[in-house]
């Protein structure tokens, strides 16, 4: 009866080791989930990404113009002041 026994185990080990069509479509329904999670998320941090640099070229931008605006009243007040000092 032993013998019956053991062979019946052996016999289901060896079922066991190989995979199934269903194992198999599952791991790769999981497989192809994960790539498309990750490329999903790759995708909105990017777009949010694009939209932050947008923003920030915007502000940069704005600080150039105000600088050069800066600067043009500098050069002004420098002239004012070398033709004053030329009437002198």
């Amino acid at each position: 009866m032993e013998k019956k026994f053991k062979k019946r185990m052996e016999k289901a080990i060896e079922k066991k080791l190989g995979v199934t069509t269903g194992e198999l479509i599952g791991a790769l329904v999981v497989l192809i989930s994960a790539i498309l999670m990750f490329w999903k998320t790759t995708d909105v941090r990017i777009s949010a990404l694009e939209i932050r640099m947008e923003n920030k070229e915007k502000f940069d931008d704005q600080i150039s113009v105000k600088l050069d605006k800066l600067q043009e009243s500098i050069n002004d007040v420098k002239i004012s002041l070398q033709n004053k000092e030329d009437k002198k």
